[in-house]
């Protein structure tokens, strides 16, 4: 009796700890997957600084301006033992070209993460827009079908109704792969697993700005690095004409070096020239996208009226099923070329801050101002609903 007593005792204390281990087994990874799920939504801020940390391509320039600074302490050192002092200036000038390069990589990062982080939300607004539109056309063939076994429209009419399907089924598959590359180039960009889930916290909204051009050209001016990098070359090639400039350096060289010099002036006013171009056409270009938001919109509204109306008149049996179909489909791509219109104003704004040589404290400015006026514009909006509801 006793020892089938404590064979019963090993056995239930055998069977708990198998049933711990099992539920250990069974609840951990559904913990971490559900903390993996329940992360906040990525802000774009958050995108552009995880990017700037992590991300592949700032790994790299970094590993480059460290290289240039070990290069420079190396090129010290030896000038230690044969000084030279336009060899210091060059050695100067080529740690301070590395910095500006690093800084110019990093700034134009910032552009790149943003109109990836727009692609993304684009994309599943796109496969929303495909899932509706799936919807609509497997409801009008089943309504075709309802009525050619009534003898009341034409073989046409259902094989019409099944091509527009398919064809809704296709565009979907379409734009889930197109969003599902998209986040494998976000991960990328960020530095994290390609495969990793992306899950963003805005919306792609148009939100007119208010840009002077003359305001914003005096900015660049001050502020964009191509101009500091070329800055620093007529300093350097200065240096060299005062060095040069002496009874023992051979006439030849003195010419070369004042040469040298011109050649650095022309090219810092050649940039100089060359932005105030930049900057106006990114200014052009984002003015034409954001005149283009409100007449798509306008024709997203026309083509959405049209619609109901063909609906009324397919119903009352004075237009064909085809029509309807027609109808349908324009709507279907006016909701798509208001989607676009919206994205390309947003990188069209993008890339003109970002030709402005915003630095990232500035820049992450912008984005939490214009965060800010969106929730103000939504919470507005809803504010207008509510008070005309009532």
């Amino acid at each position: 009796m006793l020892g089938g007593h404590q064979s019963r005792k090993q056995f239930k204390q055998l069977f708990l700890g198998s049933a711990i281990f099992l539920g250990l087994v069974f609840i951990l990874p559904f913990g971490v997957f559900a903390e993996e799920t329940n992360s906040p939504p990525l802000t774009l801020p958050e995108a552009v600084k995880i990017a700037l940390e992590n991300g592949n391509e700032m790994k790299k320039v970094q590993f480059d301006l460290q290289q240039s600074e070990l290069n420079y302490k190396k090129t010290k050192a030896d000038l230690l033992l044969a000084p030279s002092v336009l060899s210091d200036l060059s050695n100067e000038t080529a740690l301070l070209v590395a910095q500006r390069n690093y800084e110019i990589t990093r700034s134009n990062q910032i552009q790149v993460v943003e109109e990836a982080y727009y692609n993304i939300l684009k994309l599943q607004r796109s496969v929303v827009l495909a899932q509706d539109n799936i919807n609509r056309s497997q409801k009008q063939l089943e309504n075709v079908k309802a009525k050619y076994s009534l003898g009341m429209v034409a073989q046409i009419d259902v094989i019409s109704a099944e091509y527009e399907l398919s064809k809704a089924q296709s565009d979907l598959l379409n734009a889930e792969s197109n969003l599902q590359i998209a986040k494998m180039n976000f991960n990328q960009l960020l530095g994290k697993d390609l495969n990793s889930p992306v899950d963003l916290a805005s919306e792609l909204i148009f939100n007119p700005s208010n840009i002077d051009l003359k305001e914003s050209v005096e900015y660049a001016l001050k502020h964009r690095l191509e101009i500091k990098k070329a800055e620093d070359e007529v300093v350097l090639k200065t240096k060299e004409v005062q060095v040069n400039t002496n009874d023992y350096t051979p006439v030849i060289s003195q010419q070369l070096s004042h040469i040298g010099l011109q050649i650095s002036l022309v090219n810092l006013e050649n940039i100089k020239n060359s932005i105030q171009v930049e900057l106006k056409q990114n200014y052009e270009v984002l003015r034409t996208a954001e005149r283009a938001v409100p007449l798509q919109e306008k024709s997203l509204t026309r083509a959405n009226e049209y619609l109901k109306i063909a609906e009324a008149r397919y119903d009352a049996g004075v237009i064909t099923s085809i029509e309807l179909i027609d109808a349908r489909n324009e709507a279907f791509q006016a909701e798509n070329a208001y989607l676009q219109a919206v994205f390309d104003y947003n990188v069209a704004k993008s890339k003109f801050y970002n030709s402005l040589g915003m630095s990232l404290e500035e820049r992450m400015k912008v984005f939490y101002e214009e965060g800010s006026e969106t929730v103000r514009q939504k919470k507005e909006a809803g504010e207008e609903t509510e008070s005309s509801t009532d």
